[in-house]
């Protein structure tokens, strides 16, 4: 209604003033949902406004200098003040043309005079008191002040702490002058009543008319409310019963007046949540409380009218209002609950619902209540049929259970727009509505990605019921937001299963990051082997963006249609760096100032997909991470077996060796085959044993999905058991398999150091007759191999470099068994015994060691 007359009064302004916006367009403005209008501009427009208005600069030094963060609320205020303000002045000069004619003075005289009891507003004019001219001015100010409550600081030029609060409080609340509570100021004293020395037959009508006011809020000079510094509202009104009232009559006065207290606690919960900051569900309850003291009124106007008729006694006013009593206690205690835990929106739902369980047993009273729940309901069950319909929120009071936090639509931060947009306020949850919490969350966060794809959401024209809350029937609303979620998971499932071929997207990814593409692995290292060997710091990554589009069309990758998702990336850490970051949960693509002097490209390098919108909620940028993870180690293994089988090939030459020189180099082929097999034995172990069954079985787990949030929960739990079984997540075991791979490349960097040698003793073996240039013994070979292996230490020969390759190899992976056995007997569940039965076959490595 405030926002009915607001508009009213706009229209007005916007005539005198000449405005040139519309009323429309100016109430746009003030609702300001872009924030393109700071409060400075929205001021000068009111000052357009008010300029045809006296004194109107000061409604406008309210609005700026109260700097509202709610502009639109704070117009509607103002305006309603402006209108107050126009009535009041109104009021003040009828009053005074009024009084200052002395018939009318007489007649105001004669019927103040006659006047038996306290007028509805609690003021008496003495009659020997003479209004004059002189007193007209202090009348007037009376007057004012009484009527118009508040307007005397309005008019100050002073606005309150603030104009619009974001949060309800009720102890800051005070009952209008309006309100029938005991809230208002005396403009005169009240006339005493000395009823001592009348009879107790002529003292029971004068003393049952002040009960009867008392009931309904109206001060008396026999039953007088008590001023209290306690908090309004909060604590029962305690009322004084004059001693010159006889015994008996001051018992049962006593008795009834318990209902003025309750009433007058209901009074003011309804007057404190009259304002438009004390939310939706409250202003229902306060609706509904107001029928039931319409009802109530409608009791009292009875008796009076019994009274009038002189058919009213005390015992009859007792057993007349005994149904009412209890009524007004259940309403009593509920208010005082809500202000008590100052609540709103859901929670006083879950309050109302509570109260209905801890009455079982009592009818009366889960009557009222359950009439309470139903109408205050209302507005809260119009919010969620708008959400789980339409997927669109409407709570400016934070009411809703589902709160929304604005995020632009951005790929870099997918999973927190999918995770943090709409999020629960676990305390709005009606306690009816816990356990459908999670599936009214997800309803309407399906319709919003449906509509985000350019789709209609077009459930609600199918529904022609409107939802509503049935305290007797909780199927109804149940099977409403059940057919509502079932509706929105298969729409967007079916989006993004079908027409976004969420599936093939994924299979794209695992023929990339999971080197299921075997040709385009190896073309790919064929190309940019050489460019991975620099150091970071010297690659360009559009070389890499060039090698990469090339190797696609060269392979069969190119018949996949989503090859132009792939990028290539360089990361300023190592492997071990990212696995921390993501254990952390920090944020893995935040470039960091980490010294990358030490690191090579290959130590660096990954690949990044960019899947596009709503593929993007599934293939986020924490599920790349960890598809890059993955990738890191298997693209690393695979780099360090291509060095070790590029050595197996050179060192074919030595079969053209005579045999006592090839007898030199036995000890390294050996090394390097056993080198060959533990790097391709923790190749297989990933792929074969780990990666491919869990895919499998993601795969038909995506046969059995009902919704979105199932293939999140089964893609994530493919790369957890992926990552896990792969030993990304221990720290150690990672380092450990890091430094067995690079003891490998350093071997296979000795070795080709050391390969033109192999040429010298091929050429040796064929000039066998030349005794003077024949290697023939390990000491010439050593000392030819010493003036160039600079990775070996001056004293030392071939043979034992050898062996100290042998030996820290050994020893490293001896470590790396240990540590994947203590965590294979811990976790019996895991599969890295089979990756120790692979590498550690017949107890090779264990047996010897041993001995």
């Amino acid at each position: 209604m405030s926002e009915v007359r607001a508009k009213k009064i706009l229209t007005d302004l916007v005539k005198k003033s000449g405005c040139t916006y519309s009323v429309d367009n100016i109430l746009t403005m003030f609702r300001n949902k872009d924030a393109k209008y700071s409060n400075k501009r929205l001021g000068a427009l009111l000052t357009q406004l008010f300029k045809t208005i006296p004194n109107g600069a000061k409604y406008v030094d309210e609005f700026v200098s109260s700097n509202p963060k709610d502009s639109y609320a704070a117009l509607v205020l103002l305006l309603n003040n402006f209108l107050q303000d126009c009535k009041n002045l109104q009021a003040e000069k009828s009053t005074v043309a009024a009084q200052v004619q002395p018939p009318v003075i007489d007649s105001v005289s004669k019927r103040a005079a006659i006047f038996e009891s306290p007028p509805l507003s609690s003021t008496r004019i003495v009659s020997d008191q003479q209004i004059t001219p002189e007193n007209v001015q202090e009348i007037k100010e009376k007057i004012v002040k009484a009527t118009s409550g508040s307007a005397v600081n309005r008019s100050s030029g002073v606005i309150p702490a603030a104009l619009v609060p974001q949060t309800f409080e009720y102890m800051a609340k005070k009952g209008t002058i309006v309100s029938w509570n005991f809230n208002y100021e005396e403009l005169y004293p009240m006339q005493n009543k000395n009823v001592a020395a009348i009879p107790l037959s002529s003292q029971e009508p004068i003393v049952m008319k002040e009960l009867l006011d008392c009931l309904v809020g109206v001060k008396g000079s026999l039953i007088v409310p008590k001023k209290s510094i306690r908090t309004v509202g909060l604590f029962p009104v305690e009322f004084e019963v004059s001693d010159q009232i006889e015994e008996s009559l001051r018992d049962i006065v006593r008795e009834i007046l318990p209902l003025a207290s309750h009433y007058s606690q209901v009074q003011d919960f309804i007057a404190a949540s009259s304002s438009l900051e004390s939310g939706q569900v409250l202003q229902a309850l306060r609706a509904a409380l107001q029928a039931i003291i319409k009802d109530y009124y409608l009791s009292i106007t009875q008796l009076e009218d019994l009274f009038l008729k002189q058919a009213l006694t005390f015992h009859k006013l007792l057993y007349f209002l005994r149904p009412v009593f209890h009524t007004m206690e259940v309403l009593a205690e509920t208010v005082t609950a809500i202000r008590q835990t100052n609540c709103r929106g859901g929670t006083v739902l879950t309050l109302l619902y509570d109260k209905i369980i801890a009455t079982t047993g009592d009818e009366k009273s889960r009557k009222v209540l359950i009439h309470l729940i139903e109408m205050a309901a209302v507005p809260y069950m119009e919010m969620l049929q708008l959400w789980i319909f339409n997927g669109v929120i409407h709570d400016t009071r934070k009411e809703f259970l589902v709160e929304h936090h604005a995020m632009d639509l951005n790929e870099n931060d997918m999973m927190d727009y999918w995770e943090k947009q709409y999020i629960i306020r676990t305390d709005k949850v009606p306690c009816f509505l816990n356990e459908y919490a999670d599936i009214i969350l997800r309803t309407g966060k399906y319709l919003n990605v449906i509509r985000e794809c350019g789709s209609s959401v077009d459930y609600q024209q199918n529904v022609c019921v409107a939802l509503k809350y049935t305290h007797s029937d909780h199927q109804t609303y149940i099977k409403a937001i059940e057919d509502a979620y079932n509706y929105a998971s298969s729409s967007l499932l079916n989006l993004i299963m079908d027409k976004y071929n969420l599936m093939g997207r994924l299979c794209s990814v695992k023929r990339y990051f999971l080197l299921q593409q075997g040709d385009f692995i190896d073309q790919f290292m064929d190309i940019c082997e050489e460019d991975l060997n620099k150091d970071v710091d010297e690659l360009r990554p559009m070389r890499l963006e060039n090698l990469l589009e090339v190797t696609l069309n060269m392979s069969s990758a190119r018949y996949d249609e989503y090859n132009d998702d792939l990028k290539t990336m360089l990361l300023p850490y190592g492997i071990v760096t990212q696995i921390s970051k993501i254990v952390k949960k920090e944020d893995v693509f935040l470039d960091t100032l980490g010294d990358t002097s030490q690191l090579k490209g290959i130590e660096c390098f990954t690949f990044n997909y960019n899947a596009q919108w709503p593929v993007s909620i599934v293939l986020n940028r924490w599920t790349i991470s960890k598809y890059q993870m993955i990738f890191r180690q298997l693209f690393y293994l695979k780099y360090v077996e291509r060095i070790l089988c590029r050595v197996w090939i050179a060192n074919n030459r030595t079969k053209q060796f005579a045999p006592q020189t090839a007898k030199l180099y036995r000890s390294a082929f050996t090394l390097r085959q056993k080198m060959l097999i533990a790097i391709q034995s923790f190749e297989s172990y990933m792929m074969i044993e780990v990666i491919e069954p869990n895919w499998h079985h993601f795969y038909q787990n995506i046969k059995q999905i009902k919704n979105v949030d199932d293939v999140l929960k089964y893609h994530q739990d493919f790369l957890d058991q992926c990552i896990e079984n792969c030993m990304l997540t221990d720290q150690d075991l990672l380092k450990s398999i890091i430094n067995l791979c690079n003891i490998c490349i350093q071997f296979c960097t000795f070795l080709a150091e050391a390969q033109r040698h192999f040429v010298d003793a091929e050429l040796c073996s064929m000039l066998a007759s030349t005794d003077e240039f024949s290697l023939s013994s390990e000491s010439d070979y050593d000392f030819a191999c010493q003036q160039d292996a600079t990775s070996m230490e001056p004293t030392e020969t071939f043979s034992e470099r050898v062996e100290r390759f042998h030996s820290d190899f050994t020893n490293q992976l001896m470590s790396l068994l240990r540590k994947i056995t203590d965590i294979a007997t811990q976790n019996p569940s895991q599969k890295f015994i089979n990756l120790i039965h692979r590498i550690n076959f017949n107890s090779y490595y264990s047996d010897n060691f041993d001995s």
